[in-house]
Protein backbone atom coordinates (compact mmCIF):
# COMPACT_ATOMS: atom_id res chain seq x y z
CA UNK A 1 0.00 0.00 0.00
CA UNK A 2 1.05 3.86 -0.60
CA UNK A 3 0.53 6.72 0.76
CA UNK A 4 0.69 10.51 -0.33
CA UNK A 5 -0.36 13.75 1.53
CA UNK A 6 -2.28 16.28 -0.02
CA UNK A 7 -2.46 18.94 2.02
CA UNK A 8 -0.20 19.27 5.02
CA UNK A 9 -0.23 22.47 6.75
CA UNK A 10 -0.10 21.59 10.26
CA UNK A 11 -3.88 21.77 11.12
CA UNK A 12 -5.49 20.45 13.89
CA UNK A 13 -7.81 18.19 11.82
CA UNK A 14 -6.50 15.43 9.84
CA UNK A 15 -8.95 13.22 6.87
CA UNK A 16 -7.44 9.82 6.19
CA UNK A 17 -9.11 9.03 2.61
CA UNK A 18 -8.83 5.09 1.44
CA UNK A 19 -8.84 5.80 -2.51
CA UNK A 20 -10.58 3.09 -4.81
CA UNK A 21 -9.04 0.33 -6.89
CA UNK A 22 -6.47 1.73 -9.63
CA UNK A 23 -6.63 5.15 -8.02
CA UNK A 24 -3.98 7.63 -6.59
CA UNK A 25 -3.91 10.94 -4.94
CA UNK A 26 -4.72 12.82 -7.96
CA UNK A 27 -8.64 11.52 -7.28
CA UNK A 28 -8.73 13.88 -4.89
CA UNK A 29 -6.40 16.21 -5.29
CA UNK A 30 -8.99 18.97 -6.29
CA UNK A 31 -11.56 19.08 -3.08
CA UNK A 32 -11.50 21.72 -0.95
CA UNK A 33 -11.99 21.76 2.83
CA UNK A 34 -10.41 22.40 5.77
CA UNK A 35 -7.30 20.71 7.37
CA UNK A 36 -4.67 17.94 6.34
CA UNK A 37 -5.44 15.21 4.23
CA UNK A 38 -3.77 12.03 3.76
CA UNK A 39 -4.58 9.60 1.06
CA UNK A 40 -3.85 5.91 0.58
CA UNK A 41 -4.02 3.60 -2.18
CA UNK A 42 -2.86 0.37 -3.77
CA UNK A 43 -3.86 -2.61 -1.88
CA UNK A 44 -1.81 -5.51 -3.28
CA UNK A 45 -0.78 -5.68 -0.01
CA UNK A 46 -2.16 -3.80 3.45
CA UNK A 47 -0.63 -6.52 5.91
CA UNK A 48 1.74 -4.93 8.06
CA UNK A 49 0.91 -1.66 7.16
CA UNK A 50 1.92 0.91 9.64
CA UNK A 51 -0.40 3.66 11.21
CA UNK A 52 0.00 7.07 10.34
CA UNK A 53 1.84 9.23 13.16
CA UNK A 54 -1.66 11.44 14.27
CA UNK A 55 0.43 13.17 17.05
CA UNK A 56 -0.82 16.93 17.55
CA UNK A 57 -4.68 16.67 15.67
CA UNK A 58 -7.93 17.25 17.89
CA UNK A 59 -9.64 15.76 15.47
CA UNK A 60 -9.42 12.48 12.62
CA UNK A 61 -11.60 11.89 10.18
CA UNK A 62 -11.89 8.53 7.84
CA UNK A 63 -13.26 8.60 4.03
CA UNK A 64 -13.51 5.84 2.10
CA UNK A 65 -14.44 4.77 -1.30
CA UNK A 66 -15.04 1.95 -3.41
CA UNK A 67 -12.78 -0.56 -2.49
CA UNK A 68 -11.72 1.88 -0.24
CA UNK A 69 -14.22 0.99 2.51
CA UNK A 70 -12.92 -2.27 2.70
CA UNK A 71 -9.66 -1.23 3.38
CA UNK A 72 -10.40 1.49 5.95
CA UNK A 73 -12.33 -1.13 7.84
CA UNK A 74 -9.54 -3.71 7.82
CA UNK A 75 -6.75 -0.66 9.07
CA UNK A 76 -9.04 1.56 11.10
CA UNK A 77 -9.62 -1.82 13.16
CA UNK A 78 -6.29 -2.99 13.52
CA UNK A 79 -4.70 0.56 13.85
CA UNK A 80 -6.96 1.63 16.67
CA UNK A 81 -6.37 5.24 15.80
CA UNK A 82 -8.83 7.85 17.24
CA UNK A 83 -11.16 8.11 14.32
CA UNK A 84 -13.80 10.82 15.13
CA UNK A 85 -16.17 10.26 12.29
CA UNK A 86 -16.44 7.84 9.20
CA UNK A 87 -18.00 7.52 5.82
CA UNK A 88 -17.94 5.56 3.51
CA UNK A 89 -19.05 6.57 -0.22
CA UNK A 90 -20.25 3.32 -2.70
CA UNK A 91 -18.71 0.89 -1.23
CA UNK A 92 -19.16 -1.89 1.12
CA UNK A 93 -16.65 -4.11 3.99
CA UNK A 94 -18.11 -7.24 1.50
CA UNK A 95 -16.60 -5.76 -2.15
CA UNK A 96 -16.77 -8.80 -3.77
CA UNK A 97 -20.17 -10.72 -2.83
CA UNK A 98 -23.39 -12.36 -3.93
CA UNK A 99 -25.48 -9.66 -2.22
CA UNK A 100 -22.93 -7.19 -0.27
CA UNK A 101 -20.68 -6.19 -3.16
CA UNK A 102 -19.39 -6.71 -7.06
CA UNK A 103 -21.03 -10.20 -7.81
CA UNK A 104 -17.77 -12.38 -7.92
CA UNK A 105 -18.58 -13.46 -11.41
CA UNK A 106 -18.83 -9.55 -13.18
CA UNK A 107 -15.88 -8.90 -10.71
CA UNK A 108 -13.82 -11.92 -12.59
CA UNK A 109 -14.86 -10.89 -16.15
CA UNK A 110 -13.32 -7.12 -15.31
CA UNK A 111 -9.84 -8.83 -13.71
CA UNK A 112 -9.51 -10.88 -17.31
CA UNK A 113 -10.38 -8.47 -19.18
CA UNK A 114 -8.36 -5.51 -17.95
CA UNK A 115 -6.29 -4.04 -20.43
CA UNK A 116 -5.51 -0.64 -21.56
CA UNK A 117 -8.87 -0.46 -23.34
CA UNK A 118 -10.79 -2.46 -20.51
CA UNK A 119 -9.19 0.55 -18.16
CA UNK A 120 -10.40 3.32 -20.18
CA UNK A 121 -14.04 2.10 -20.32
CA UNK A 122 -13.67 1.06 -16.46
CA UNK A 123 -12.90 5.02 -16.11
CA UNK A 124 -15.89 6.03 -18.12
CA UNK A 125 -18.79 3.98 -16.77
CA UNK A 126 -17.20 5.43 -13.32
CA UNK A 127 -18.42 8.91 -14.73
CA UNK A 128 -21.80 10.45 -15.12
CA UNK A 129 -21.97 12.44 -18.62
CA UNK A 130 -19.59 14.16 -20.94
CA UNK A 131 -18.59 16.96 -18.30
CA UNK A 132 -17.53 14.67 -16.01
CA UNK A 133 -15.45 12.41 -18.72
CA UNK A 134 -13.72 15.75 -19.68
CA UNK A 135 -13.08 17.46 -16.27
CA UNK A 136 -11.65 13.31 -15.28
CA UNK A 137 -8.37 14.28 -17.22
CA UNK A 138 -6.93 15.90 -14.55
CA UNK A 139 -7.77 13.49 -11.53
CA UNK A 140 -6.87 10.59 -13.64
CA UNK A 141 -4.31 8.02 -11.60
CA UNK A 142 -0.81 8.14 -13.44
CA UNK A 143 -0.50 4.48 -12.18
CA UNK A 144 1.15 1.66 -14.16
CA UNK A 145 -1.79 -0.86 -15.82
CA UNK A 146 0.30 -4.58 -14.57
CA UNK A 147 0.14 -3.26 -10.82
CA UNK A 148 -3.26 -2.22 -11.38
CA UNK A 149 -4.48 -5.71 -12.97
CA UNK A 150 -2.28 -6.98 -9.37
CA UNK A 151 -4.26 -4.89 -7.39
CA UNK A 152 -7.84 -6.18 -8.47
CA UNK A 153 -6.84 -10.01 -8.14
CA UNK A 154 -5.46 -9.31 -4.74
CA UNK A 155 -8.22 -7.18 -3.22
CA UNK A 156 -10.50 -10.10 -4.35
CA UNK A 157 -7.91 -12.63 -2.44
CA UNK A 158 -7.83 -10.62 0.04
CA UNK A 159 -11.25 -9.63 0.89
CA UNK A 160 -12.19 -13.13 0.91
CA UNK A 161 -10.43 -14.11 3.73
CA UNK A 162 -10.40 -11.21 5.81
CA UNK A 163 -13.65 -9.83 6.67
CA UNK A 164 -14.08 -6.81 8.83
CA UNK A 165 -17.28 -4.91 10.24
CA UNK A 166 -16.35 -1.93 11.72
CA UNK A 167 -18.17 1.18 13.14
CA UNK A 168 -19.70 3.97 9.78
CA UNK A 169 -21.10 6.94 10.52
CA UNK A 170 -22.45 8.03 7.03
CA UNK A 171 -22.63 5.65 3.78
CA UNK A 172 -23.45 7.55 0.75
CA UNK A 173 -24.94 5.94 -2.42
CA UNK A 174 -24.95 7.21 -6.15
CA UNK A 175 -27.86 6.69 -7.54
CA UNK A 176 -26.24 6.25 -10.85
CA UNK A 177 -23.43 3.98 -9.70
CA UNK A 178 -22.72 1.27 -12.49
CA UNK A 179 -19.48 -0.43 -11.06
CA UNK A 180 -20.70 -1.24 -7.50
CA UNK A 181 -24.41 -2.06 -7.56
CA UNK A 182 -26.73 0.77 -5.65
CA UNK A 183 -28.47 -2.08 -4.11
CA UNK A 184 -25.91 -3.97 -2.86
CA UNK A 185 -24.74 -1.11 -1.51
CA UNK A 186 -28.20 -0.75 0.65
CA UNK A 187 -28.23 -4.10 1.42
CA UNK A 188 -25.07 -3.71 3.15
CA UNK A 189 -25.57 -0.68 5.42
CA UNK A 190 -29.22 -0.96 6.45
CA UNK A 191 -29.45 -1.17 9.92
CA UNK A 192 -25.81 -0.21 9.99
CA UNK A 193 -25.38 3.67 9.59
CA UNK A 194 -27.35 6.60 8.53
CA UNK A 195 -27.37 5.83 4.49
CA UNK A 196 -27.66 9.21 2.06
CA UNK A 197 -28.74 8.84 -1.82
CA UNK A 198 -26.77 10.87 -4.23
CA UNK A 199 -26.61 11.98 -7.83
CA UNK A 200 -24.05 10.61 -10.20
CA UNK A 201 -21.81 8.06 -11.07
CA UNK A 202 -19.81 5.60 -8.53
CA UNK A 203 -17.28 8.57 -8.87
CA UNK A 204 -18.49 11.16 -7.03
CA UNK A 205 -15.62 13.81 -6.52
CA UNK A 206 -17.84 16.44 -8.88
CA UNK A 207 -20.53 15.96 -6.52
CA UNK A 208 -18.90 15.52 -3.52
CA UNK A 209 -15.82 17.91 -3.28
CA UNK A 210 -15.78 19.82 0.16
CA UNK A 211 -14.06 17.79 2.93
CA UNK A 212 -15.55 19.33 5.39
CA UNK A 213 -19.20 18.45 3.55
CA UNK A 214 -18.45 15.05 3.35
Amino acid sequence: MRRQWITKKGGRCLTLFFCGWGMDERAVQHLTGTGDVLAFYDYRDIAGEEAPVTDGYDEIRAVAWSMGVWAAAVLLERWKLPVTRRVAINGTERPVDERYGILPKVYLLTERSMDERGRDKFFARMLAGREEMARFGANKPLRELHEQVEELRAIREQAMLIRPETRWDKAYVSAGDVIFPPESQRNWWDGRCETVSIEGGHYPFYVLDNWDEI
